[in-house]
């Protein structure tokens, strides 16, 4: 099976960072609304796989799911900086940040070696669920090594005692909705 197809180079970057656009807003209203009540990353996981997952099943082309991520990594940069690091000073150094960043990065990767290297004797819409459980257990592990290594001891209320300790509900949650949205992102390619 073919999983690459012929695209420009200009064509590939305006879809990719158009998705990244949206997987950014989505990222903004689960820090500036969801995070008061609840955890930014557990409650909108299904918003924030389906960006990339749309990205990478329309443009096929490696690297369609870590620039989805692009925008994240450098605009929201300066407020975890800032938040973290100068106001909440739970970040004791601004490489924690850079560790934000790059673990959406990374989560991306992730998603494009899972569209490149999984067997295509797979179906379509089984390839889409497994990318999007990557993309689940990317936005679970990358937060956890980043508040592992990065933050200052978390209280009880923290998102690092609910990734560690309520493992069955942080863990299950991320990549049922990681694999939820690789079926609808599946589902939405069908249609078109």
């Amino acid at each position: 099976m073919n999983t690459t197809i012929s695209i420009s180079r200009s064509k590939f970057w305006k879809t990719a960072l158009l998705f990244g656009a949206v997987h950014f807003l989505v990222m903004t209203y689960g820090a500036f609304v969801i995070e008061q009540a609840d955890c930014q990353f557990v409650v909108p996981a299904y918003f924030m796989a389906l960006p990339a997952l749309l990205s990478i099943l329309t443009l096929r082309r490696f690297g369609a799911g870590t620039v989805v991520f692009l925008p994240y990594a450098i605009l929201g940069f300066y407020p975890v900086y800032y938040m973290d690091h100068i106001v909440n000073k739970t970040m004791p150094t601004a490489w924690g940040a850079v560790a934000w960043c790059l673990g959406g990065l990374l989560t991306g990767l992730a998603a494009d070696l899972a569209f490149r290297f999984l067997p295509g004797s797979f179906s379509e819409k089984w390839r889409a669920i497994l990318i999007g459980v990557m993309i689940g257990l990317g936005i679970y592990l990358t937060p956890l090594i980043t508040m592992t290594f990065f933050y200052i001891p978390q209280p009880p209320e923290s998102h690092y005692y609910m990734f560690t300790t309520q493992i069955a509900y942080s863990l299950s949650w991320l990549l049922v909705n990681g694999g939820f949205a690789g079926y609808t992102a599946y589902a939405i390619q069908k249609r078109v």
